[in-house]
């Protein structure tokens, strides 16, 4: 396991790279702490979710939006979740946006951090602490900027993603190291992505 901190103007943020999720005990409390996921990645690795609250979503992009932030809102009120609690996004994209904003709106701020489950989640949604939510037609029209307490990478959620989410994923890794990495885009260049997804570990 391997831990390395990123400091910010006002804030920090943890990243445990291959750690597992049964390592988030020592970073949250689970009698502290709700997890928010959706339904296709709860379905996927229920026992993971054991001895946690956890709060399941509808998947999709459509439910980014206002009103699942209320109904998130409401069950938290519902398990009296306080200024003491940690709310931690398990999922790709959607999830981590809607749990980063509802993490800066309850209670005026609660503690939260990502456990992204996907290729994009790990290199583009979980970072840069862009929370937010869409509106009509228009993306992420409603948010906030802040920063996660913490990112763990389980290498374990990705063996469940369709071929197209590792497809979605590597854009995003191949549009960084065309931009700013040489060097990962030379070893992008010589490998071929039907390996990758056999051993995440040793590769990502």
């Amino acid at each position: 396991m391997k831990k390395q901190v990123f400091k910010f103007s006002s804030s920090s943020t943890e990243v445990h790279f291959a750690s597992g999720i049964s390592y988030l005990k020592k970073i949250a409390d689970p009698k502290a702490a709700v997890l928010i996921t959706d339904e296709n990645v709860y379905n996927a690795h229920t026992k993971r979710f054991k001895d946690w609250n956890t709060i399941v979503l509808k998947p999709g992009e459509e439910y980014k939006v206002q009103a699942t932030v209320d109904a998130v809102v409401e069950q938290l009120i519902e398990m009296e979740a306080d200024r003491k609690t940690t709310l931690v996004g398990v999922g790709g994209g959607v999830i981590t946006d809607i749990t980063g904003y509802v993490a800066s709106v309850y209670m005026r701020g609660v503690r939260f951090g990502f456990v992204p489950t996907s290729v994009l989640g790990l290199v583009d949604a979980s970072i840069g602490g862009k929370n937010g939510v869409d509106v009509g037609a228009f993306k992420n029209m409603i948010g906030i900027i802040r920063q996660p307490s913490f990112i763990l990478h389980d290498m374990a959620f990705l063996k469940s993603l369709p071929q197209q989410e590792w497809e979605n994923g590597f854009a995003e890794i191949i549009k960084h190291a065309c931009i700013k990495d040489a060097a990962m885009l030379a070893e992008l260049e010589i490998n071929s992505l039907k390996s990758i997804p056999k051993q995440p570990e040793r590769n990502l």
